[in-house]
């Protein structure tokens, strides 16, 4: 009797284990083509900034570069990394570089 209700628990703990909840982990700003396409060099930073919000990361080193990072761990699937690096020259956006741009239109 003893043994099986300790094969029965062994049986319930096994169970239970394989039901490990994994969530999805989403960091940085979230960066939508249709928003990225409204950026074009010679906008000042409080345009983009409307557009899309603040940068994740913002270094008071250098203020005219403006980091945009998005970084997702789904629970299933592959994960997603994106960035757009803005420089400015003063309050001006002189260029942009990173895994997502502006789409050019043709």
């Amino acid at each position: 009797m003893k043994t099986i209700f300790l094969s029965a628990l062994l049986l319930c703990f096994s169970l239970l284990s394989a039901c490990v909840y994994k969530p999805t982990i989403q960091q940085g700003n979230i960066l939508e083509q249709s928003e990225v396409n409204k950026i074009k060099p010679g906008m000042t930073k409080d345009q983009i900034s409307y557009v899309l919000g603040n940068p994740a990361l913002n270094t008071n080193l250098n203020s005219d570069t403006w980091y945009y990072l998005y970084y997702m761990v789904p629970s299933s699937g592959e994960k997603r990394e994106e960035r757009l690096i803005l420089h400015f020259n003063g309050d001006v956006l002189r260029s942009m570089e990173g895994t997502i741009k502006p789409e050019t239109e043709e």
